[in-house]
């Protein structure tokens, strides 16, 4: 032992030889288990919150490098994107009420193109648009309430920008007058009825004798009838009325003074040829009738 503590120190440390007095000073402090528990806690508990700090550190120095705002705070950021928010919604409040407001974007008035029979201030009231401010306005129930209008078969609405509405429609052609309990009606093609808007000189009256009270809009009289008539004065464009009761159809008072029945139906060009026929013979007779039908061309007869 006493050779060892005359060793130099540096003797001692290339040979690898603890020193006594490096190994009395290194000696481990004898400790208590709770000492040893209380100790480990302390050391866990560095490390986490050692950690903890690196972590937040990192991640700020991440989001601030991936943003590029170094030099701003996060609150300074949060305040800023609130204004600019609160900016873009008062800004675009403020064109909303400029626009449900200002005079210009309220209609008063239609492009119409030109009509035949319907009057504009009609097709104007029956659009609905009037004084309505044009966001309202959904063309599509423009073009259905222009359509609803009697007569009208087809409407084109298109809008331009601030506020005007061009409207085209298609009407339906009267192709008969139809008179019935002193009120008359124009009728189409199909037999519908519509409003006789005006007088029309070159349209075909017809006058119900049978009926007592008059007929509506929008309703229907028999295809056949219609049919008859319009072939009828085809035939005979001297016909410058027609007459009709449901027993015996239509009729025409003969300039010769007597009245000739010709039921309804597409086969006016057969049942003309009879009845001229007939009337021949009768006159070849001396007859002069006051009625000839030939509501049955295959049965016709007269009546004196």
């Amino acid at each position: 032992m006493s050779l060892l503590r005359n060793l130099t120190p540096s003797f001692v440390r290339r040979m690898n030889i603890a020193h006594p007095t490096t190994r009395a000073a290194t000696r481990p402090i004898s400790r208590t288990p709770t000492e040893l528990d209380e100790a480990r806690r302390k050391r866990n508990s560095n490390k986490r919150r050692i950690h903890n700090v690196s972590r937040t550190k990192l991640g700020r120095n991440a989001v601030a490098k991936r943003t590029g705002r170094l030099k701003f705070p996060l609150l300074l950021d949060r305040v800023s994107w609130r204004l600019a928010s609160m900016g873009i919604v008062t800004l675009f409040g403020s064109l909303l009420g400029y626009a449900i407001t200002n005079e210009n974007f309220f209609v008063d008035s239609i492009e119409l193109v030109r009509t035949d029979y319907v009057t504009g201030d009609e097709i104007y009231r029956a659009s609905g648009v009037h004084g309505v401010n044009v966001f309202w306005i959904n063309p599509a129930d423009v073009q259905s309430n222009i359509e609803s209008v009697p007569g009208i078969e087809l409407a084109v609405v298109e809008f331009e920008w601030p506020s005007t509405l061009y409207v085209e429609i298609k009407e339906k052609e009267p192709v008969i007058l139809w008179k019935q309990a002193g009120k008359s009606v124009w009728v189409d093609e199909v037999g519908k009825t519509f409003p006789a808007r005006h007088h029309l000189s070159w349209l075909l009256p017809i006058i119900v004798d049978d009926a007592t009270e008059p007929l509506g809009i929008d309703e229907y009289i028999p295809i056949d009838v219609v049919e008859g008539a319009r072939q009828l004065k085809a035939l005979r464009p001297n016909i410058e009325l027609l007459h009709y009761d449901v027993g015996r159809g239509l009729s025409y008072q003969d300039g010769r003074d007597w009245r000739g029945y010709f039921g309804s139906g597409n086969n006016m060009g057969t049942k003309l040829l009879v009845y001229e026929t007939l009337i021949e013979n009768l006159m070849s007779r001396g007859i002069w009738p006051k009625i000839i039908s030939v509501v049955e061309p295959g049965t016709p007869f007269h009546r004196e």
